[in-house]
């Protein structure tokens, strides 16, 4: 759960111990749940366009929050890469409905 009125999410009982720029990712990809974020919207959305570092740093702050959610034992939700696109929050039971067609 993202509250966006107090700044933190949860996942179960366990608050997250994100950073403000992590905090805010995860707030940008819950918004768009379901939705491939690219990179470059990350970083407007993280920098406003100011100073922005290289797209790499997304990758950084993805693997830690992977990492992160994983460590609060976070089952129900994946922060998946479309490759050569962008970054997808998905909800578990969206691998229920895959198929896979050969």
């Amino acid at each position: 759960m993202v509250d966006l009125s107090r700044n933190y999410a949860k996942i179960g009982d366990a608050r997250l111990d994100l950073t403000a720029k992590e905090f805010r990712i995860i707030e940008f990809l819950a918004l768009r749940k379901g939705a491939v974020l690219i990179k470059d919207a990350l970083l407007n959305h993280l920098y406003g366009g100011i100073d922005e570092p290289e797209p790499k740093i997304i990758d950084v702050f993805m693997c830690k929050l992977r990492r992160k959610l994983a460590d609060a034992g976070a089952t129900g939700v994946v922060i998946d890469t479309i490759w050569g696109q962008g970054y997808i929050l998905r909800e578990m039971r969206d691998y229920d409905a895959m198929t896979v067609s050969a």
